[in-house]
């Protein structure tokens, strides 16, 4: 019983402690990168039979990835129209073989939200419209709830790294009393064996 006594008050010792330091990094964590939340330029994706793309989000631009869903093969000299809602529909402009630049209208896709898209395709022997949206998240919200995470993840690793070291300890400790308490019996039981074999001795005589 006095073990697991000791080992439910070493439990509770190591989680308030644990607590404590959690919040008290709390500060340092704030003002520290999150190397997991690296930002990632927005982006969407869309597909059909017979071609796919992706539409990547950078600056001022709309650079679009298009290629054949079969084979993966770029899709070369073809006519891209993005439309958006109905506020605008601009035709974007091949530069790398299969890949097509569209230069956005001011003050288009610049804010937190979703922005869904419409992209019609013609090449000489096809056409396809295939339609996708945007999203561009909340980037101070999305860097706490990765801070959130790392804390928990640390708080959770002191834990029981702390629980396993205060276990190991009241083993030991218990072990060692167990060995002291051993000896003490021998001593104790010693001295009377002694008699007993004198007296036996002394009534054989």
């Amino acid at each position: 019983m006095k073990f697991y006594r000791d080992f439910c008050l070493a439990f509770a010792f190591t989680l308030v402690t644990a607590i404590a330091a959690a919040h008290g990094n709390d500060d340092h964590e704030h003002s520290a990168p999150v190397a997991n939340a690296a930002a990632v330029a927005p982006r969407a994706s869309a597909q059909t039979e017979e071609f796919e793309l992706v539409a990547v989000l950078q600056g001022r631009h709309l650079v679009i990835y298009l290629d054949r869903f079969d084979t993966n093969a770029a899709v070369r000299g073809a006519q891209l129209e993005v439309e958006s809602q109905g506020k605008w529909k601009l035709f974007a402009k091949e530069g790398e073989t299969g890949v097509y630049v569209l230069d956005l209208p001011k003050g288009e896709m610049e804010g937190i939200g979703k922005y869904p898209l419409i992209f019609s395709l013609q090449t000489k022997d096809s056409s396809d419209v295939m339609t996708a949206s945007i999203e561009i998240p909340d980037e101070d919200e999305a860097h706490d709830h990765g801070e959130n995470g790392v804390m928990w993840w640390k708080w959770l690793i002191g834990v029981t790294s702390g629980l396993g070291l205060v276990l190991a300890a009241l083993i030991i400790l218990r072990a060692r009393n167990a060995r002291v308490k051993e000896g003490q019996t021998s001593f104790e039981v010693s001295p009377s064996a002694s008699a007993i074999g004198k007296d036996f001795s002394g009534g054989a005589k």
